[in-house]
């Protein structure tokens, strides 16, 4: 079970996003590397106090904590305090209606469905979103997720 303590807000939510980058962007990193790369950008960048998203996912379906859930993410404007940000490796030039699997893998597919689950679990959330559906200015995280969500139980 993935545990990070309890959330400071009542959790009701959780935003699926993308890191709007190549499917081989930094290969030759770890995944914490690749966390951590994204960490840096949100700081020094957008600068914000830490990385934006709760938990990322890696190309390979390795699982990684972002800030911790105990303190409100940076991940949508206005919809932060009482969501989770979860956040895919890749997605660069995905758009709003794409099937998950053109810009993502199988491996990260499973470990969203197992994050989820996990999240829905020790949480009270009442949904699941895309980062698209409250911003229509975004295509992140590359695919409709109400659809996406049709097709598999949490």
């Amino acid at each position: 079970m993935i545990l990070q303590g309890a959330a400071k807000a009542p959790v009701t939510g959780v935003f699926v996003h993308c890191t709007a980058t190549p499917a081989n962007w930094r290969h030759n990193n770890t995944s914490q590397e690749r966390v951590e790369a994204i960490r840096q950008m949100h700081i020094r960048e957008r600068k914000w106090k830490d990385i934006g998203y709760h938990w990322l996912i890696d190309r390979d379906g390795t699982i990684l904590p972002g800030r911790p859930e105990t303190v409100i993410g940076a991940h949508v404007a206005g919809h932060n305090r009482g969501t989770l940000g979860v956040s895919l490796f890749g997605g660069q030039t995905s758009r709003t209606q794409d099937p998950f699997l053109k810009n993502y893998t199988l491996k990260q597919e499973t470990a969203l469905l197992r994050l989820l689950a996990d999240i829905k679990s020790r949480t009270n959330i009442a949904w699941v979103k895309g980062h698209n559906q409250v911003d229509d200015g975004k295509a992140c995280p590359g695919f409709w997720v109400p659809s996406w969500l049709t097709g598999h139980r949490l």
